[in-house]
């Protein structure tokens, strides 16, 4: 591979693990307001369409919760193919294409770990 696609790559995978790593902070989001919104409805429930609604309500909290694990390990995937691009690549490790990738895989180890 030429030097440019190599480059392209490796901006192609960090921003797939960037994305990857903010989607799985938006379900953490989304699973702490679905969470709120489920107590709420169950400290409410008071006939059986509203125990219904509630029941409903924390079967798409198990699905975000879900998700949340989804996107972790989709994020090291993406981060394992990143990494072995970049030690294919033999790309100068102060470029910025290098330090960026860099960056990614060091927070989606905090995140995965």
């Amino acid at each position: 591979m030429s030097d440019a696609a190599v480059i392209k790559q490796v901006k192609i995978k960090t921003g797939v693990v960037k994305r990857l790593l903010k989607e799985r902070v938006s379900y953490i989001k989304e699973a702490e307001n679905e969470t709120a919104k489920v107590q709420a409805m169950k400290a409410q429930a008071s006939n059986e369409d509203e125990e219904y609604a509630a029941k409903k309500a924390e079967a798409v909290l198990q699905e975000t919760r879900n998700m949340v694990g989804d996107a972790a390990r989709r994020c090291a995937t993406a981060a394992a193919e990143l990494r072995k691009l970049l030690e294919e690549a033999k790309l100068d490790p102060e470029s910025q294409e290098a330090k960026d990738a860099q960056e990614q895989l060091g927070l989606c180890e905090g995140v995965v770990a």
